[in-house]
């Protein structure tokens, strides 16, 4: 016959004393001394005791060899008594509290659902007689007591181990999840909602949820008695409703997140209350915004240069007109200035997605970065007659190890935005220094500057400063991206200093060696 497991439920207080009462009423009922109930135990691989009665610590260690042999086979045999100087010829008896010998045994296993969980055993004193098959029948009454006893332990262990690992799923889940009544006052929330609105569950638990986190539009307008199921539960047939849009947190912080409640009633269609799982999707709405802002940027950014480019090439093309030579190169180097700078955002965008996917690759020589600055300059200077340019390097500046296209990309980035926000024109400084065991370069401009915000901000993809003297300037909104990328990827860093109509100062670091 299988075995149960009762590890787990042995350690009870309370079932330990129900054992304890069905066994000592069986042993007064037998005319027994003492008796045991054991049950099995998979982690010790033996019947292991639960409860006693009438036997001190001795006898019990006496017994505990028969408990992994000898009384089990007695148990499940057809005459299921015996004297124990039978089972333990060499062995003395075992004696109750009291100090008497116990020597007539019976035993009868535990049963539930198919299995033994357990031997519930009776002694008897050495001069009594032995147990009859009329005790057995006695003594099976008994025994159906304590494995009903064993079952309902079983069953109160279990649901209890499963409301344990459900609050465990509920307590780590990745999703905030918290549960309100019919009332709508909050009953449950997890760790995660903790986090995400700063509301410890102590201070929300009985409150009303519209109160805590009440549902809102986007202009910050409350929508509870509009979209929450359980304010319009007359009329609302779903079980389950999605709601997004923005919470406050408890610091004040606007938070997107996306809300679905599901509604419990009873069986007789009665409001019960709702389960809420919240997610975050402040990242999710940040990614769409991006979105939209890019394909409106490259749309632009595409959409000019292009226009240039065909409208130059229809007059240039028409057959009725004679242009001059003056004429035909003005116009084929605007061509190609504008063909340029498409090939510039394609190249921006193409770099762009092999950062996202962690291709950016490095092939690294010595790179001697006065003569590369210097040649920057002169390929820039030409764009411009009202700026400035002054690069400092001390002598005997250390060759660096880089990508030498890499490091030109990002110092033409640098001058040439330089150049592009200083629409007065003035000084550009290009400086360089060595610092410990790192360069450091700064490319310094004197215009229009940044706001304390779009510090923060400028290094992200695809940001782009808003304003009208910004707004001037094209592009997407990847050049500083990508340069930190790539200062990134030298084992360097890039940061930036400014103060609104007060100019910049954008510093990267290589390390030497």
């Amino acid at each position: 016959m299988d075995r149960f497991d009762a590890d787990g439920i042995i350690e009870a207080a309370e079932f330990r004393t129900k054992l304890e009462a069905v066994l000592r009423n069986a042993a007064e009922a037998l005319g027994g001394g003492a008796g045991i109930i054991a049950l099995w135990g998979d982690r010790e691989r033996r019947f292991v005791r639960a409860a006693s009665f009438g036997l001190d610590a001795k006898a019990l260690k006496r017994l505990s060899p028969l408990l992994d042999e000898a009384i089990p086979d007695l148990a499940v045999s057809r005459r299921s008594f015996d004297r124990i100087s039978k089972l333990l010829p060499h062995a003395p008896l075992p004696s109750t509290e009291s100090g008497l010998a116990q020597d007539p045994v019976m035993a009868l296993p535990l049963v539930t659902e198919g299995k033994v969980a357990g031997l519930i055993l009776v002694l008897r004193p050495w001069s009594a007689d032995t147990f009859a098959t009329t005790d057995q029948r006695v003594l099976a009454g008994f025994a159906e007591q304590a494995a009903i006893a064993v079952e309902n332990a079983r069953l109160v262990h279990e649901l209890a181990r499963e409301k344990r690992r459900l609050e465990s799923i509920v307590e780590n889940s990745a999703e905030g999840i918290w549960s309100i009544n019919w009332e709508r006052r909050i009953t449950g929330f997890n760790a995660t909602m903790e986090k995400l609105t700063g509301w410890h569950r102590d201070e929300v638990l009985h409150r009303y949820c519209y109160d805590i986190l009440p549902v809102r539009d986007g202009h910050g307008k409350e929508l509870c008695q509009i979209l929450c199921p359980l304010a319009r539960a007359g009329d609302e047939p779903r079980s389950v409703v999605e709601v997004e849009g923005p919470i406050k947190t408890k610091d004040g912080q606007s938070l997107e997140v996306a809300r679905t409640y599901a509604v419990m009633r009873s069986p007789k269609a009665e409001l019960l209350g709702a389960v809420i799982n919240l997610r975050d999707i402040t990242r999710l709405r940040e990614v769409e915004n991006l979105r939209s802002t890019l394909l409106s940027a490259v749309s632009h950014q595409l959409q000019t240069p292009i226009s240039i480019i065909k409208g130059y090439a229809n007059i240039l093309a028409r057959r009725d007109a004679r242009w001059d030579r003056g004429t035909l190169r003005q116009g084929l180097r605007v061509i190609e200035e504008e063909g340029d700078r498409l090939s510039k955002l394609v190249n921006n965008l193409l770099r762009a997605s092999r950062i996202d996917t962690g291709e950016l690759s490095l092939e690294k020589e010595p790179v001697e970065l006065p003569k590369l600055v210097q040649r920057v300059v002169r390929r820039l200077r030409v764009k411009s007659d009202i700026h400035r340019f002054e690069v400092k390097f001390p002598l005997g500046f250390p060759t660096v190890m880089a990508d030498p296209q890499g490091m030109e990309e990002v110092l033409i980035n640098l001058i040439d935005n330089a150049m592009k926000y200083s629409p007065a024109g003035g000084k550009v400084s290009i400086e360089g220094r060595v610092s410990g065991e790192e360069v450091v370069v700064s490319v310094a401009d004197d215009g229009i500057g940044l706001s304390m915000r779009d510090k923060e901000l400028i290094f992200q993809r695809f940001y782009r400063v808003e304003g009208p003297l910004f707004s001037k300037v094209p592009g997407v909104g990847l050049g500083l991206f990508i340069c930190q990328s790539i200062v990134n990827a030298h084992g360097g860093k890039i940061e930036v200093v400014s103060q609104a109509g007060k100019g910049s100062c954008f510093t990267f670091t290589l390390p030497l060696g």
